[in-house]
């Protein structure tokens, strides 16, 4: 009967934390660096913003090396899309390179409507990917490809003169993310869990700031 219950209990937690979100380098706070600049979006629209994080993170963004030979897309007219339908698992049996905002200066996704997908088998689960462009923001702008699961999510905050509003943005809306620069904050607020020290009043400085220069 114990053995039951323990099992029990461990499929439902199991079932609470499939699929959750890499947690933030910062927690649930704004991270320490602010990264700022444009996004374009599939749909036409326009927005600057800061706040910038791929995954909750601004840096070691972990992200699939695009294979240099691959099958080619078939559209599948049920889905109103092209597939790309991959014999091994991206996530276990393809090289990875970690990426850093702060060495980036642009983020495409130029195929959208492209998915590459891996299923072991019929009734396994399938994983989708979509290709990504980042170019490096070296004096040859760099272009390198790679594969980001289709469910990653971009996340920042609109600038907007009524106060900045929250968004999440979906791989697949991503035309182009630019990263114009970053800035570190100077206060950063005490874990909850410990008391703060006591600080002498101070005038505050400006948050140090890091553009990209073209």
């Amino acid at each position: 009967m114990k053995r039951s219950l323990s099992l029990i209990f461990f499929c439902i937690a199991f079932l609470i934390n499939w699929g959750a979100p890499e947690p933030t380098v910062e927690g649930n706070d704004k991270h320490k660096v602010n990264f700022f600049g444009k996004l374009i979006t599939h749909q036409g629209q326009e927005f600057s913003i800061n706040n910038i994080s791929i995954k909750n993170r601004y840096t070691q963004i972990i992200m699939i090396d695009k294979p240099a030979t691959h099958p080619n897309p078939v559209f599948q007219r049920d889905k109103n899309r092209y597939e790309i339908k991959l014999d091994v698992n991206p996530a276990t049996d393809f090289s990875k390179t970690k990426i850093d905002l702060s060495e980036t200066a642009e983020i495409q996704v130029p195929n959208y409507n492209t998915v590459w997908v891996y299923q072991k088998e019929k009734r396994a689960r399938k994983f989708k990917y979509l290709e990504v462009v980042v170019i490096s923001k070296n004096e040859n702008k760099t272009k390198r490809s790679y594969l980001l699961e289709k469910r990653t999510e971009l996340r920042c905050d609109e600038i907007d003169a009524g106060g900045p509003l929250e968004k999440v943005v979906p791989l697949g809306a991503i035309k182009s993310l630019i990263i114009e620069g970053y800035e570190f904050r100077n206060e950063m607020v005490a874990p909850s869990n410990k008391k703060a020290k006591k600080k002498p009043a101070v005038e505050p400085t400006p948050m140090q700031a890091h553009t990209t220069t073209s």
